[in-house]
């Protein structure tokens, strides 16, 4: 039979490259019925060729294709904030693992949340490019002014930025480090405070001696810059802005912000936790660290006088039992959590419970106004130990200054003028009164928009507000303890004042 080689090319390239064909060809075998030929040499060759332009094509498609739909699934990194966002949070995150709680960063934005997310590759040159020399330390609790802390970091960042005003902090408006926790060894949270930088911290317990205090806020930074060899010669000292508030407008404050819904998502914990636990999560007694402050008969170093105690142990634990009294003993209740029980309880004894819950407990985020009580009186002890010696052989300041948030409320504006007064009493020759007076402007105009819509700023607006507050004054087992702690709340903001208008 003959075999048209040519015509039998032509037909398997016109058929296109079918599976079986391919198969005969690559054998170098093409089949006819039962007879077998075998093709010349230029055929094969030529097959060959045709395989393999095949083959690079089909690569080549497919190569194509995997790239435009990888293309697509990447979002534009210049122009899509969303994934700029959680790239920066990411890098954060793993920042905040492996740095120091206060290592600097240089400012590149005007707002401190994007000063929080950038990390810098040095923080030594962070650290020289201001010519601060103090670190700033702003200090709240709970219903004393938390947001209120961030937006005093932020209008320094805004209006007065390095080199007149200090750095932030890598943690940006967050707290150095946990709220509420200290270590059995120190028992003061340790801060590392850096020179030149502000920064924040949300309920520290500082527990332990004024004396060891005052080192841990003037000294410890210094030793871990030193041992980043990133050495300040410029460090004067420390500047505390202490935000407390009147223990009765906190309590009720307290209670109005926890008694309604929905529940903010940062406050899940009041469905979570015990209000009447007065231990920390090791056992210890949360009224074994305050009461050593609270309880002692005058503090005459420190021009507070009281006819008793600030609190007693006794008063401690008449809280502690009308917390029992009211917590998932009454009908309809026997297992409800915290917030049940204020939504259901009468106003009286839901403002009990909150308070006890604000007073006496000793874990996660309770027992801020003995804590805000006792840390008032440590920081003003430190700051007389270190007025009258010298720190570690150079002489540093060591400056408190109380600040209300019920005047923030009221006059936000003058308090603005205050804080920055204080922030830069040192520096007037570079930062004027006029340039003062128009930052603090810019945030009253601020405040009162933010407080037009804000669920978190509570100022008295509810009708039972005052009710509220005479009737704590009035209950037995409130009213002593914290009309004391009241005084000293006042006595606490007059020597402020009165160190501010020498």
């Amino acid at each position: 039979m003959h075999y048209d080689h040519e015509k039998k090319k032509n037909d398997l390239l016109l058929a296109g490259p079918s599976s079986s064909i391919i198969t005969s060809i690559a054998s170098g075998k093409v089949t006819n019925g039962s007879m077998m030929h075998y093709p010349s040499n230029d055929s094969k060759r030529f097959v060959v060729v045709a395989i393999a332009l095949f083959v690079l094509a089909t690569i080549s498609y497919v190569h194509n294709i995997i790239i435009q739909r990888s293309l697509l699934r990447l979002p534009n990194i210049t122009t899509d904030d969303h994934y700029a966002s959680g790239l920066r949070r990411r890098l954060n995150f793993l920042s905040d693992v492996m740095s120091p709680p206060a290592s600097v960063v240089t400012k590149t934005s005007t707002n401190a949340n994007a000063n929080a997310n950038t990390q810098s590759s040095s923080s030594a040159v962070a650290s020289s490019s201001s010519s601060y020399d103090f670190s700033v330390l702003l200090i709240s609790y709970h219903k004393t002014g938390h947001d209120l802390q961030e937006d005093l970091v932020n209008l320094i960042i805004d209006e007065f930025p390095p080199p007149i005003g200090p750095n932030i902090t890598s943690k940006g408006v967050k707290s150095l480090v946990r709220r509420r926790m200290h270590t059995p060894a120190h028992l003061c949270s340790r801060l590392y405070l850096q020179p030149g930088t502000i920064a924040v911290q949300h309920a520290p317990d500082f527990f332990c001696s004024a004396e060891k205090l005052a080192k841990i806020l003037l000294e410890e930074g210094n030793v871990r810059n030193n041992n980043n060899n990133n050495n300040n010669n410029n460090d004067r000292g420390v500047k505390i802005v202490h935000l407390v508030r009147n223990p009765f407008t906190m309590a009720v404050s307290n209670y109005h912000y926890h008694a309604k819904t929905p529940i903010p998502q940062t406050e899940m914990w009041i469905t979570k936790q015990n209000p009447c636990q007065v231990t920390y999560p090791n056992g210890e007694l949360f009224a074994d660290y305050v009461l050593p402050a609270l309880s002692k008969r005058a503090y005459q170093s420190l021009n507070i006088n009281y006819d008793s105690r600030l609190i007693l142990a006794s008063e401690f634990e008449a809280i502690a039992q009308d917390c029992v009294s009211l917590y998932q003993t009454r009908k309809g209740l026997e297992k409800a959590n915290q917030f049940d029980h204020l939504m259901n309880l009468d106003a009286p004894d839901g403002l009990r419970l909150a308070t006890a819950e604000l007073t006496i407990q000793g874990h996660d985020n309770g027992g801020d106004m003995l804590r805000m009580s006792n840390n008032i009186l440590k920081l003003k002890q430190a700051e007389k130990i270190v007025q009258n010696s010298w720190m570690g052989g150079h002489h540093k300041e060591f400056q408190v200054y109380t600040l209300s948030l019920d005047d923030f409320i009221s006059q936000p504006r003058q308090s603005a003028v205050e804080f920055l007064n204080f922030v830069f009493d040192h520096n007037e020759d570079d930062v004027s009164m006029e340039w003062k007076e128009a930052a603090a402007l810019k945030y009253e105009q601020a405040y009162l928009a933010k407080k037009e819509g804000s669920r978190h700023i509570t100022d008295g607006k509810a009708s039972n507000t005052e009710q509220l507050t005479e009737y704590l004054r009035h209950d037995p087992v409130f009213g002593p303890p914290m009309k004391k702690i009241e005084m000293l709340v006042e006595t606490a903001l007059a020597d402020s004042r009165s160190a501010a208008a020498l």
